[in-house]
């Protein structure tokens, strides 16, 4: 960033944040529910000077809004990208009204405050600070954000049908990393239901069966001990991971021992792994439980992830970016403190899904997530975030944007 184009960015103020984020959390908007919350977005980029669209999500109430304001070159643009969704919250259970927004000694209490109005209003700051500091833009800037960013995620699939993935180079994605981590590898995600098959019997007679519980638990276990060889990939910042999420027979209960018991598997993958190769290394894994006990036989399903997908790609970011490089060095200049380039550990961003690999692998336009808060409150009770971090946040962005567009 030039000297004049430091001195020209205004500072984002905490009370201009909690102006705007005791408006935006006020406002309900429940994943799938009806929401007013994208007009009162589309009102703010409006009033800087953004044009405005809104793009209707398959099954969702409320639509995806895209903003843009465009450059004075044809540069690589800078997207913001939020969602306006939240999951759901029982006031019961709160010691404040979830969409009260009510402010205790300068942290503001509600749902969707760290996940992830929050960070939404401080790219809302950051984006005003820009367009209020007169400094020209080599490319567009871009402010999405999400209906459906708690579960389908599709707002990068309409983001690749506008044509806004050859417009730009970076992504900020909104989630909290507590304005330290610029967080640049995401883990692809898929989901498998495994069915053991056994032979229904009468209680009385177990001998007559093949109790498929039975058979799934040696399976169970298995994959607890590591049993189950994934894929390894070719990132830097983590592995394959698997998890056990759940357990069902069919019949479900009554009088018989059952002779079918689903379980769902959900594993992270790499970058560098595809989803056959997924499916080729739990197959393995099966056929040879299979082998070893000599009664059961296990089919294998993948769950579609919504949206259209059978997984969730992985991704993962050049840590030389010039987006990582700007982001870095604005966290530095506005908290004193070096940023920590590092995975994220939230699970998956629909921006992720934007990053196409170059040469090396390393995905473009880069997908960076960062944001004010702790992410350990993201879905809480009381979920709260300190509007000075907010604050923080939105100078961090705006640094690093207008650099990206100097």
């Amino acid at each position: 960033m030039s000297t004049g184009q430091q001195i020209a960015l205004p500072s984002v103020a905490v009370d201009r944040c909690e102006q705007l984020l005791k408006e935006f959390v006020s406002i309900r908007s429940v994943v799938g529910e009806p929401t007013t919350a994208h007009l009162w977005i589309s009102a703010r980029l409006r009033e800087f000077g953004m044009t405005v669209e809104h793009y209707a999500v398959e099954g969702r109430k409320a639509p995806l809004v895209l903003g843009v304001l465009e450059g004075d070159g044809d540069g690589p643009g800078v997207m913001f990208d939020g969602h306006f969704d939240t999951v759901g919250a029982n006031p019961a259970d709160w010691s404040h009204d979830p969409w009260g927004a009510d402010v205790v000694d300068g942290v503001l209490y509600g749902r969707g405050a760290v996940d992830s109005k929050g960070t939404d209003v401080a790219m809302l700051t950051a984006i005003e600070a820009i367009v209020k500091s007169g400094a020209p833009r080599s490319g567009p800037l871009y402010y999405m954000s999400d209906s459906d960013g708690e579960d389908s995620f599709r707002g990068s699939t309409l983001m690749t049908d506008l044509g806004v993935l050859d417009r730009i180079g970076t992504v900020f994605s909104a989630e909290a990393t507590s304005n330290q981590g610029v967080e640049i590898a995401y883990p692809g995600i898929s989901t498998w239901k495994i069915t053991a098959i056994g032979r229904t019997a009468h209680p009385t007679e177990p001998e007559q069966g093949i109790n498929a519980i039975g058979k799934m638990a040696k399976l169970v276990l298995a994959v607890e001990r590591g049993e189950l060889e994934l894929p390894q990939g070719d990132s830097q910042w983590f592995g394959p991971r698997v998890t056990t999420n759940a357990i069902r027979t069919t019949p479900g209960g009554g009088w018989a021992i059952p002779g079918r018991c689903d379980a769902v598997l959900s594993i992270l993958s790499p970058i560098g792994t595809t989803l056959s190769q997924t499916r080729d290394a739990i197959n393995v894994f099966l056929r040879r439980l299979e082998q070893e006990d000599g009664e059961v036989r296990f089919e294998l399903k993948v769950l579609p992830m919504g949206a259209g997908r059978l997984w969730l790609r992985p991704g993962e970011a050049d840590p030389e970016h010039a987006g990582v490089k700007a982001l870095t060095a604005a966290v530095e200049a506005v908290t004193g403190t070096p940023a920590e380039i590092r995975h994220f550990n939230g699970g998956w961003v629909d921006a992720a899904e934007l990053m196409r690999p170059d040469a090396r692998g390393f995905g473009v336009p880069a997908a960076i997530t960062f944001g004010p808060g702790d992410f350990e409150q993201a879905h809480t009770v009381d979920e709260h975030i300190a509007l000075a971090d907010v604050a923080i946040a939105g100078n961090v962005y705006a640094r690093a944007a207008l650099e990206l567009l100097s």
